[in-house]
């Protein structure tokens, strides 16, 4: 079995959006100073050296005037240079650590790449902003490499795990060939949330190596956009997440609408006002859910901007190397395969979830239906007991009418008959002989004669406004 590399190298290709920290201040800066002050006997940073052009809208502009910074390890076979690059909306660099070609590192132990970076594997952490890394390990093969990939499989293997000591290492994926050598590929897109990019490259043709640094351009911003396109999909799945939960929480409360209305239960003031709120929570549900929708959406725009990219930097290889795409198969299958398929995920969670949008607006309409209804009924009823309570007062007022009407007439009948004629009517009856009334005093007389009138007047108006009535 084969155990033994030349002139082995990695390359750490990383990417971070803009964002907040642009300038120095960006986190991928600091990274990339943390591995260097580890590496480098001279503690050399990369903060300082950076050049930001002012208003420049270069797509692609190198940030040290194309001239990487190279530097020295502490161990005299290990040597390397950093090339940072502003590209489209971020900021990514080329982080090389490896042994020169000069046969002072030839026919050496795969645990050699050990020294690269010991006790901890050659990755960059990140923030949310983070876009994702490459690693690419090449070593040139010592013999002529065998007809079968798989035979070589072991010897990538070790290669890998050898920068990532102390840390399990991305699993396999495939093997193919690229610009005439053997490369292994490890992480599959399947697991996307522990997902992390190596490829192996074991060089056997100087025209390999040659075309590598040709299309180095191109090779960057390859990655570029694959690790874009990777991240739009890991963010697509806390997405995925959030609104699965919505949806269930909507379903859930459509459930238990329609449970409590087919008993045909009549709302009660204070129940149309929780409804009421629930209406006003169902709203604000809708906002946010409209939003997750549109935020799915927009990454997968992202990713069909981001594959036209891949697509169109694959291209300009092949016509650098003049090649076709058959030559680039572990990198076209990316574009054919793994992208297509992230894209018909995030199709297939739109199309479930804008069925949530339906349903969102059948439960607004159905809420609002029926707080109208109730709300109507509520309304009738309060119409029904203020007409009620309006004609019982109204007929309060009428007895009161009716009363001082009546009131007022036997006074005025009684007052008439008191200063009118009562003499002359005591007279009459003292003439007649009757003997009840001759006792009675004239002013008694009189005051019960009138008294007497107006209650007969005030009886007789009484009935009469009451029959009227």
């Amino acid at each position: 079995m084969i155990d033994r590399i030349s002139a082995p190298n990695a390359y750490l290709y990383a990417f971070q959006l803009y964002n907040d920290s642009q300038g120095r201040d960006n986190p991928l800066w600091q990274q990339c100073d943390k591995i260097m002050a580890k590496v480098t006997y001279t503690y050399e940073r990369l903060t300082p050296h950076l050049v930001f052009p002012a208003n420049s809208h270069s797509y692609f502009q190198d940030l040290l005037s194309n001239t990487p910074l190279h530097f020295s390890t502490r161990n005299p076979l290990i040597e390397g240079f950093v090339q940072p690059i502003r590209i489209d909306d971020s900021y990514g660099l080329c982080l090389n650590i490896g042994c020169r070609e000069d046969g002072s590192a030839d026919n050496i132990k795969v645990s050699f790449l050990k020294k690269f970076y010991p006790n901890q594997p050659l990755q960059i952490g990140g923030d949310d902003h983070f876009l994702g890394q490459t690693l690419i390990i090449t070593a040139w093969l010592t013999q002529t490499p065998p007809d079968n990939l798989d035979s070589l499989k072991p010897l990538a293997d070790k290669c890998r795990d050898s920068l990532f000591s102390g840390d399990s290492p991305p699993p396999f994926y495939r093997s193919g060939k690229l610009f005439g050598s053997p490369i292994f590929e490890y992480g599959s897109v399947s697991d996307i949330a522990n997902y992390r990019h190596v490829l192996v490259w074991l060089l056997c043709d100087e025209k390999t190596d040659a075309d590598f640094n040709t299309c180095q351009h191109e090779i960057f911003k390859l990655l570029f956009h694959r690790n874009k396109i990777i991240k739009a999909f890991q963010d697509s799945r806390q997405i995925y997440q959030e609104l699965e939960a919505e949806f269930r929480t909507i379903e859930k409360n459509m459930d238990n609408l329609q449970q409590q209305f087919a008993r045909g239960t009549v709302l009660s003031a204070s129940q149309l006002l929780e409804l009421q709120e629930q209406l006003k929570q169902l709203f604000s549900k809708a906002v946010n859910y409209t939003r997750l929708l549109r935020k799915l959406e927009e990454f997968d725009n992202t990713i069909a901007i981001n594959i036209y990219n891949y697509s169109d930097n694959l291209q300009k290889i092949c016509v650098k190397i003049k090649s076709d795409e058959e030559e680039l198969s572990i990198l076209n299958r990316f574009r054919i395969k793994s992208a297509p398929h992230i894209r018909s995920q995030i199709a297939a969670d739109l199309g479930y979830f804008r069925h949530g949008t339906s349903l969102i607006e059948q439960a607004i309409a159905s809420i609002r239906g029926i707080v109208e209804i109730e709300q109507a009924r509520i309304d009738r009823e309060n119409q029904i007991e203020l007409r009620e309570s309006e004609q019982a007062e109204k007929k309060r007022a009428d007895r009161l009418e009716r009363k001082i009407g009546a009131l007022g007439v036997g006074l005025a009948a009684g007052g008439i008959a008191a200063s009118s004629g009562t003499d002359k009517l005591f007279e009459t009856v003292k003439h007649h002989q009757i003997p009840v009334l001759i006792e009675f005093h004239p002013f008694a007389f009189s005051f019960f004669f009138s008294c007497a009138i107006g209650i007969i007047a005030g009886a007789i108006v009484w009935c009469w406004t009451r029959h009227k009535k």
